[in-house]
């Protein structure tokens, strides 16, 4: 059984990740929520106002009181930057998946690598996961990257199992690390 402990501040060298605010909305609204060159490959779509973020701040913030949730906003140097986030968590299997998405100022920085490699490290030591998941369309290739520079494997290829926002069928990349693989490349 995974240990929860609800999302902690969490630091590396160059990041802090900490709760989201709705005091955050409008950083995160200029910062990604608004560029389309972030969400091209995302699931939602870019916020039309900073009204629309705060509205969904609002319901994330709430979330909070859950101690199996799992959401993280990337700050560096004091700017908000991007979230990261653990979802499709399985007690009983001990893993969850990771998603993530940074400004697109602020792309090929090693920011996501960092702060990935800084969850992954706090689900297998505190919450005591056996694995960590982590999906993304072949086409993003940057993303892919980012997963394989924290140790972890492909799996497999999800065919055509997306509708992009161009009305294309994307295919999905699954890849995945265990905690005693970590263990070995820590």
């Amino acid at each position: 059984m995974l240990t929860h402990k609800g999302t902690l501040t969490l630091t590396t060298p160059r990041l802090t990740l900490r709760r989201l605010t709705v005091d955050d909305a409008p950083a995160m609204y200029e910062n990604w929520a608004s560029d389309e060159k972030v969400t091209k490959y995302l699931s939602w779509d870019i916020h039309e106002s900073v009204e629309a973020t705060s509205e969904l701040l609002t319901k994330w913030v709430t979330e909070y009181k859950k101690p199996k949730y799992y959401h993280w906003v990337i700050e560096f140097n004091g700017t908000i930057i991007g979230t990261i986030n653990f979802h499709a968590i399985s007690d009983k299997d001990e893993h969850c998946e990771m998603g993530y998405c940074i400004g697109s100022k602020w792309w090929n920085k090693g920011f996501v690598t960092e702060a990935a490699a800084e969850i992954i490290r706090f689900a297998f030591e505190e919450l005591n996961a056996n694995k960590i998941c982590a999906l993304h369309d072949t086409d993003n290739i940057a993303s892919g990257r980012i997963m394989q520079k924290n140790g972890m494997k492909l799996e497999g290829l999800l065919r055509k199992h997306k509708m992009r926002k161009d009305g294309t069928r994307g295919d999905l990349a699954y890849y995945s690390i265990l905690k005693d693989e970590w263990v070995i490349n820590k």
